[in-house]
């Protein structure tokens, strides 16, 4: 059995690149920064999206934006001044918008204007915490 699955998360490194291909296809480029646990360091990563996800990242997304994907690797070649170059991205599946739309000021700079939710009830009466062991 193979797998490929990646799963990250990080902030945008700059704005994202929508694109329409000549089939009309919508496709999005973008660089995720992503912290390593260990160092004071990021590893930068490229991402790539096709569709209405991509359309949905080109949309709502900017440099800075806090975001969780989901994907595969793919590597792919291209020549340069005839030298054979590599490329490996990840092809984006899913996407998580990890912080709001409205948190972002308009340099795409995160700013600290969004509140915090006010707590949300429970609808349900107080239960037995008994049955629940912790």
């Amino acid at each position: 059995m193979s797998m490929n699955l990646v799963v990250l998360t990080g902030r945008l490194a700059r704005d994202p690149e929508l694109k329409y291909g000549q089939s009309g296809t919508a496709y999005c480029r973008f660089t995720l920064a992503v912290n390593r646990v260990a160092k004071d360091e990021a590893d930068f990563i490229g991402c790539t999206a096709f569709g209405k996800t991509a359309e949905l990242i080109g949309e709502y997304l900017r440099k800075g934006s806090m975001t969780g994907v989901q994907g595969r690797l793919q590597t792919s070649s291209y020549e340069t001044n005839g030298e054979k170059r590599y490329r490996t991205d990840v092809i984006v599946d899913r996407i998580e918008f990890l912080e709001s739309k409205a948190s972002l000021s308009t340099t795409g700079n995160i700013t600290n204007t969004s509140k915090s939710p006010e707590p949300v009830q429970n609808s349900h009466e107080e239960e037995d915490d008994d049955e629940f062991p912790f």
